[in-house]
This record gives C-alpha cells, sequence and structure tokens, in this order.
C-alpha cells in the first residue's frame, strides 16, 4: 500500500526551483535536491534558498573554484559531488575526506572503474549518473572510429561499468539504458549523431536522478516517526548524502532536510567499514549542515537500538527485490535485526531506479565482494597478520520482513510489498520518456517474446 502524498510547498520555492531543473519534485525534498544542483550554479544562490550561514571567507573563489590540490575540507563551501564538463567529468575524490576536498578527473571508462573500485567514487545513485556520462564520454571519443568499431568500443565500456557493480539496480539500468539506445540507431550513425544521443540521454537520467532523489526525501520526511518536541533519533548508515546522491541524497539527506525545516534531530552514524563511508563522509556532511551527530562503532550501532538510544533506522539501497528484499551496504542487516527486535521502525529509502522487479527475491540477487585490502590495512597501517584470508562482502540482504516501509519517489510502500514495488516500477516506466528508456523498453519486451515462443502475445 502508498501513502498519500504530502501537500506541496509554497509557490515562490516552486517557481525557484523550476527554474534550474523544470518543474519536477515539489516539496522540502526538492527544496534540498534544488540545492544541490545548485552548488554547480551559484553558491550564494544555495545558501539563500537553504537558508544556511556564509561560507568562510577562504572559499569566496566559489564552489567551482579549481581543487587539483585540495581545499580544506572543514572549511569548503558547497561542492557537486560530480561537474560534468564537455569531455571530461570532475569528481570529488572521496578517499581524502573528511580533511581534503579534491577532484579527479573521469574522462573515460577505467577512468571511473578505478574510482570506483579505490572508493574514490562511493554511492550507487552517484555511480550510475556517473556512468551514464561516461558512456557519453567515450562515444566522444569515438566520434571519428567506423561505426563498427565504434558500437564495440561503446558496448565493451558498459560491459566493464556492469561488471564493476553488479549488485547496483542504478548503475546497471543506466549503462543499459545507454547501450539500448545505442542499439536502436541505425548501424550506420555517424558519430556526432550517437554522441548526441547518448549525451541526452545521460543529461535525462541525471535530471531523473534529481527528480527521484527529491522525491523519495519528500515522502520520507513525513514519514518519519513525530516525536513532537523531542529530537527525532535517527541511525544511519554509509555514504547516503549528496556525495553518495550526486545531486541530492537518500536517507542522510533525510536527515539534512528534517534539520533545515526546523525539526529537532540528532543522528548516530555508523563508521560503516571497512571504508569508513560513515565516519569520513556522513558525519563530514553533517557537519557542513549543521546536523547534531554522532559517529558510533558497526559492532555498537545494534546495542544503541537495543538501549533505546534510537528513534529510527534510515537506510538506503543498492537493490530492491520484487518481494522487498533489500540489498544494501554491508552492516544493514544487523541494524534492522537489532531495530525489529526492540520495535523500532526501519525506513529503506529506495528511489524507482533501485526497484528491480526482474530479480523475485534477495537470494536471486548478486552480493558483491570487495578487495582484500580494505580489511586488511586502515589508513596504510596493517592491521592484520601477513596471509590473513579476508571476507569482505560489500553489501547484504536484509529481509522484507524487517522492514517497516520502504520510501519511493512514488511514496511511501509498506507490507505486502510484491504488488506495491511492481506499481512503482510501472508508474516510473511511464514517466521515463528518454529515447534510451524506450528503447530498453521495447528490447526487453521483443527479448520476452522471443523467449517465449510462437505462442507470445497470443
Amino acid at each position: 500500500m502508498t501513502d498519500p502524498p504530502a501537500q506541496p510547498p509554497d509557490p515562490t520555492r516552486r517557481r525557484f526551483f523550476r527554474q534550474f531543473a523544470g518543474d519536477v519534485v515539489t516539496s522540502v525534498g526538492s527544496v534540498l535536491g534544488a540545492a544541490q544542483v545548485l552548488q554547480q550554479q551559484s553558491a550564494e544562490a544555495a545558501r539563500e534558498l537553504l537558508g544556511t550561514p556564509e561560507p568562510p571567507a577562504a572559499t569566496a573563489a566559489g564552489p567551482m573554484a579549481p581543487a587539483a590540490h585540495g581545499e580544506d575540507a572543514t572549511r569548503a563551501g558547497y561542492r557537486a559531488a560530480f561537474r560534468w564538463d564537455g569531455d571530461v567529468c570532475r569528481v570529488v575524490d572521496q578517499r581524502r575526506l573528511p580533511d581534503v576536498l579534491a577532484d579527479l578527473e573521469v574522462r573515460a571508462t577505467a577512468d571511473l572503474v578505478n574510482a570506483i573500485n579505490d572508493g574514490a567514487l562511493i554511492g550507487a545513485a552517484v555511480q550510475a549518473q556517473v556512468a551514464a556520462v561516461t558512456l557519453a564520454l567515450v562515444a566522444g571519443h569515438a566520434v571519428a572510429s567506423r561505426p563498427f568499431a565504434r558500437r564495440a568500443t561503446i558496448r565493451g565500456a558498459a560491459n566493464a561499468l556492469r561488471l564493476t557493480r553488479p549488485g547496483s539496480a542504478a548503475l546497471c539500468l543506466a549503462v543499459d539504458r545507454q547501450v539500448a539506445l545505442l542499439e536502436s540507431l541505425d548501424e550506420d550513425s555517424d558519430g556526432e549523431a550517437v554522441l548526441g544521443a547518448l549525451r541526452a540521454e545521460a543529461e535525462a537520467i541525471l535530471l531523473e536522478a534529481q527528480s527521484e532523489l527529491g522525491a523519495v526525501v519528500e515522502h520520507a520526511v513525513t514519514a518519519v516517526p513525530d516525536v513532537h518536541d523531542e529530537p527525532l533519533r535517527v541511525l544511519t548508515i554509509g555514504s547516503t548524502g549528496a556525495m553518495g546522491g550526486g545531486i541530492s541524497g537518500s536517507a542522510l539527506s533525510v536527515i539534512v532536510a528534517l534539520h533545515h525545516a526546523g525539526r529537532p534531530v540528532r543522528a548516530l552514524v555508523a563508521e560503516t567499514r571497512p571504508l569508513f563511508e560513515g565516519s569520513r563522509i556522513a558525519a563530514w556532511e553533517l557537519r557542513q549542515a549543521g546536523v547534531e551527530h554522532a559517529v558510533v562503532t558497526d559492532a555498537a550501532a545494534p546495542g544503541c537500538i537495543a538501549a533505546d538510544r534510537v528513534g529510527v533506522v534510515l537506510v538506503a539501497a543498492d537493490r530492491v527485490a520484487a518481494n522487498g528484499d533489500v540489498i544494501a551496504i554491508a552492516g544493514t542487516y544487523p541494524l534492522a535485526l537489532a531495530a525489529a527486535a526492540a520495535g523500532v521502525p526501519v525506513l529503506v529509502c529506495a528511489p524507482a531506479s533501485t526497484l528491480d522487479t526482474a530479480t523475485r527475491d534477495g537470494a536471486a540477487a548478486t552480493i558483491e565482494e570487495g578487495r582484500p585490502g580494505a580489511v586488511l590495512r586502515a589508513a596504510g597501517t596493517r592491521i592484520a597478520p601477513e596471509g590473513t584470508q579476508v571476507r569482505n562482502p560489500l553489501q547484504d540482504l536484509t529481509p522484507a520482513a524487517l522492514v517497516t516501509a520502504i520510501i519511493t519517489s512514488e511514496g511511501v510502500l509498506r507490507a505486502p510489498y510484491g504488488p506495491a514495488v511492481a506499481a512503482v516500477v510501472m508508474a516510473a516506466e511511464v514517466r521515463r520518456t528518454s529515447a534510451g528508456f524506450v528503447a530498453l523498453v521495447a528490447k526487453r519486451l521483443a527479448t520476452a517474446a522471443a523467449g517465449a515462443g510462437p505462442e507470445a502475445g497470443t
């Protein structure tokens, strides 16, 4: 079932958001999403929109100031997680947070693959968006190539990106859309036509991500428990703010939106080993936003729930299966177990791009395994004996039975999840009208019809 949508915001804010992003999401969540887009346009306008204080004088050059050598991240102003500029996409090197705010340049597929594998770009949503942009960059490099070579190059890049994050529904969808669009074009299409098509699709994916993430925040703000005059005690895990979302975030952005809406909120952030995304990145974003917060070790977080120090668990998802099972960052499952035992609600923030009706349940989903080095070393220091074997699952499975609600871009879903998840996916498909998505749907229908045999369609 789906809760009724929240009331829209005042017309002035809505018109302001439309100026930058079109008539998309409307309410507190979209205001937050708009501010993240404005990072690339005007730090002053973003501060005016959110009512946040002036940045230190050291950042007076603005959010687009060069960061080749890095800025002091403790004093930095607004900065988007990535900026697409012609034939390069500049992404914030998240390995250097919380101390230094610096950029990496993504110009080719290998740049993005390395950025993801090395932990420089963390977050399924931002990775999906940059993947779409990267395939457009690849098309640009291949403009002068022969048609068959150009197609092979783009397909090869797409396969490399899929293999890098097979557990991310959003990244796989973004890549599949670009490939389906490529295959829908005439085989003899010139390089400029292919480049134009893939650029337009990447732009559509970025705008949809902004819309969906903003809507998730909008609905989540209305779904969190009402504790009256007491601060809402929220436990979260991973990097799910603007750095992980690209434009707006999901779970962490809900906390920031609550804070800016004037609701008292205290965040407890699980450190999120082995890359410490929670303590390095999420805590840094909360500090930038002025939200009261504390960091807790992953092992101690479930105990905090049991000790009645948490009022709601707010997490993101890499994939939501057709039955509502959630694949999310490793450490989510023990939080959900502890929350279920303590009667604490677990809210999963999941834009439509993470819902996967083709995966029947969590058991059928891919669980990614990370490199051993992140477990064996911390801050460059070995913390396990030489030759120690490592298990480093990057994700875990939280059964639907442990989830109180799934917050989507279409509304708040509650059990039974199967019909609700299918309805959200259908609604999203109706709304997505880009050439790449239409081509992907046509491709899927053709594949299904071919697999059904001669009686298909009867």
